[in-house]
């Protein structure tokens, strides 16, 4: 009955649109029954993320795993297409590259640490800012779904994201692949990449390939702003990749990778929600700069597999924004940071002592240390609102008659910041089996320090009309250091029972978010500090800042700590068929929540101020079948989260028991495909595709009383495929939805983002 309201609440679009593919659904089980009854095997291949060798279906937790097929008829090529086949994941595509948010199962921020960790071929990514990246050379996605802490310690406690490229020694001869696409809005998307035949040395063990990978993309943007009628959110990326794969003996691999991806783009098309025009006169911005060199090693002897993986990662972005985002001329802010970053990781997996048990134990450490420059500048409107209101508010108390001039245009607050991370951690995990049963228990000790520098400096030409006849300069300068220590215990504790076609599991673990400091609520500390410092050098003892934000002390905030319980079951009752279903229920303590000062105010404060539960169910399906040439894809999911606050109170209003904004409710996802193979010269296979995804509703905000109604998206492809190259005519949000992938509030003004209309393309792939 619930699942029929939500259906009834959808508007007509998004009616037609599940109509259309369940409709499709239905047709393609009709004909599987008429008698197309052979099927794919599913490869129950072993994962990764899991650090123990346990394959796809017995796994003790809800998997996702994404293999080329699938991720090319989904035309994904980023985490955040990806994320949309995935129940109960959001990863919504907005801001810039930057802004990487992550919502699952409720779990999520908007700033600082994200709740899921990233893995590319063994190397976790260190900063959020490299999430929103374009793939290349994928060869399957993982997702574990629930806390990883355990084993991969800090920002897990959603899931694991896992990605998987080519290998050169993985491959058997020399591979060249190559696509180009073209799509609305000036799209342009182009790769190539090589990987050589693997070289075996003569009368020897060793072998050795290397890969070589480049892409390029570009677009002129969907969005223009009206106050100037240029583009918002046009942009290029660029990345490359080189790859070194060794055996160097028959005990020892090393795999060395140079990672480089740059990004140059326009950014935040955020429209006033009243008008649903963009129009700022500030112009916004992303730029970015990554390189990670990396290096694997793996030894495999008598039973022990120890593996190793260190990467060294650089980090140089430039963020500039309009921060009010209107043609006023209020205030302008900049993030320009340098980050240095550094990880390794041992795992040592050791021979079974006997036949029901195993073990690994692992060591963990990193370093990360960034040099952010965020200055704010003030200009005369925005001196004369956010500074001089305040003020004189204050001084007309006594002084009616008076008030304090500013005669500076522009003001700037000159922010740098010196932020130091660095921890370690050992964890341990054992396996026992007694029979059908599988019992999986771990536990992970994690340090953490976290300090941070900071300098904040304004220089004001100010005259009190009572006292001074002339303007006089008042020097304001924050400085100093913050730092704190963080212990974590991070147990798991699972448990399930298998049979040929099943697996029952049950877990309880424990995840975290790393603790910190946040620079962007400085500038708010810092105009309030000029204010004091006025009334000071009058010698008026008057209290004319807000003392909510005088302190440094509130940039600081403590890690973010989860407790999950989830049950559920893999199915795989035929061959080429899977069925996953699961349940689970979060608590959430010390959450870390976005607090805006009420007002005009120019920051925002991450806070420890709530506590929350989130409970939900997940189920996907994916099936494969194949009848002489006609073969056919089936990849569905759907996920529900009821994710509320427990307490909440930022001192403005008490949210508790309201839903936890911006993670959506519902989650679904649908893709129909069927092919035929004429085996031809002149045509080997032609197939069509048509797919949806659905969220929503989405509460913007705590107090619940702004939100997204329930929206889906159709698209569709046909490909047609020769023997080395593959054409592909494709377009995306076919019925034109409307709808928003972004909500905010800021100087009392509300803002929204546009997702994105109607697009058509074409891609050409060649694989030889």
């Amino acid at each position: 009955m619930y699942l029929c309201a939500v259906f009834y609440s959808m508007d007509a679009k998004v009616q037609f649109i599940w109509l259309y593919l369940l409709c499709s659904v239905s047709i393609l089980h009709a004909t599987t029954a008429e008698g197309w009854t052979d099927t794919v095997s599913l490869p129950d291949v072993e994962v990764s993320v899991s650090r123990m060798p346990m394959v796809v279906s017995r796994q003790q937790t809800m998997i996702h795993v994404l293999d080329t097929r699938l991720l090319e008829e989904a035309q994904t090529v980023a985490p955040k297409e990806i994320s949309a086949l995935i129940p109960n994941v959001y990863m919504p595509d907005y801001g810039s590259a930057m802004t990487s948010s992550i919502y699952i199962r409720g779990l999520g921020s908007r700033i600082n640490e994200p709740v899921m960790g990233m893995v590319i071929d063994g190397v976790p990514i260190m900063d959020k800012n490299l999430y929103d990246h374009t793939l290349q050379d994928v060869k399957r996605v993982e997702l574990l779904c629930g806390p990883q802490g355990t084993l991969y310690g800090r920002n897990t406690p959603a899931g694991v994201m896992e990605i998987r490229t080519i290998q050169p020694l993985d491959l058997s001869d020399r591979l060249i692949r190559a696509k180009v696409s073209y799509a609305t809005a000036n799209q342009v998307h182009a790769q190539a990449s090589y990987y050589s035949t693997p070289y075996q040395l003569p009368n020897a063990p060793s072998k050795f390939g290397w890969g070589i990978a480049a892409r390029y993309q570009r677009t002129d943007g969907f969005y223009r702003n009206q106050w100037n009628g240029r583009a918002v959110d046009h942009g290029q990326q660029a990345g490359s990749r080189l790859v070194m794969d060794g055996l160097i003996s028959d005990k020892w691999r090393i795999t060395g990778t140079f990672y480089a991806d740059w990004v140059r783009q326009g950014a935040f098309p955020y429209a006033l929600a009243n008008t649903g025009q963009i129009a700022y006169n500030s112009e916004g911005s992303y730029q970015r700069l990554a390189l990670m060199p990396s290096i694997r090693a793996e030894y495999q002897s008598n039973g022990y597999h120890l593996q190793i993986a260190g990467s060294y990662q650089y980090l140089h972005d430039d963020m500039r924004m309009d921060n009010d985002y209107t043609p006023a001329d209020i205030f302008t802010l900049q993030q320009a940071q340098r980050q240095h970053s550094g990880t390794i990781d041992a795992l040592l997996r050791a021979p079974k002592p006997c036949a029901w048990y195993e073990w690994n134990i692992g060591l963990s450490s990193f370093v990360k240390s960034n040099s952010l420059h965020a200055p704010v500048d003030f200009m005369r409107e925005g001196i004369d609102e956010l500074i001089l209101s305040n003020a004189n508010r204050g001084i007309q108390t006594v002084f009616p008659e008076d008030s304090i001039c500013i005669s500076n245009e522009t003001l700037p607050i000159h922010s740098s910041f010196g932020l130091l991370n660095a921890g370690t951690a050992i964890y341990h995990q054992s396996h026992f089996q007694f029979g059908h049963w599988h019992i999986n228990a771990g536990v992970r000790f994690d340090y953490e320090h976290t300090r941070m520098n900071y300098l904040s400096t304004a220089n004001v030409n100010y005259r009190f009309t009572l006292l001074m006849p002339d303007f006089e300069n008042v020097h304001t300068a924050i400085s100093g250091t913050q730092s704190a220590h963080y212990w974590q215990i991070l147990p798991k504790l699972a448990v399930s029972y298998e049979t040929s076609w099943a697996t029952i599991y049950g877990y309880a673990a424990k995840g975290y978010k790393a603790g910190g400091y946040n620079p962007q609520i400085f500038s708010t500390i810092t105009q309030n500090q000029v204010m004091t410092d006025l009334a000071a050098d009058m010698g008026i003892n008057l209290k004319i800042a807000d003392p909510r934000f005088t302190d440094v002390a509130i940039t600081s905030y403590r890690p973010e700590t989860d407790w999950t319980f989830e049950i559920g079951a893999h199915f795989t009752p035929i061959e080429g068929l899977k069925i996953d279903v699961d349940a689970f229920h979060i608590r959430c303590l010390d959450q870390q929540v976005t607090i805006f000062p009420n007002g005009k105010t120019t920051g925002r404060m991450m806070a420890n101020a709530a506590q929350s539960r989130m409970w939900g169910v997940e189920t996907a399906l994916h099936y494969r079948w194949q009848k002489n040439r006609w073969y056919g894809l089936l990849d569905a999911s759907y996920g529900f989260t009821d994710a509320r606050f427990v307490t909440f109170n930022d001192g403005m209003g008490d949210y508790s028991g309201n839903y936890i904004p911006y993670a959506p409710q519902h989650t679904a996802h649908l893709l129909v495909q069927a092919g035929y193979r004429i085996g031809k010269p002149w045509l080997q296979s032609i197939s069509l595709a048509a797919r949806t995804n659905m969220a929503g509703p989405i509460f913007w905000n705590e107090q619940n009383d702004v939100k997204e109604r329930p929206y889906a998206l159709l698209a569709a492809n046909i490909t047609i495929d020769w023997k080395y190259v593959q054409l592909e005519l494709w377009g995306r949000n076919l019925t034109k939805t409307q709808y928003n992938v972004f909500y905010f509030r800021s100087m009392n003004n509300d803002f929204l983002q546009k997702g994105k209309p109607l697009e058509l393309g074409a891609t050409i792939r060649c694989e030889i």
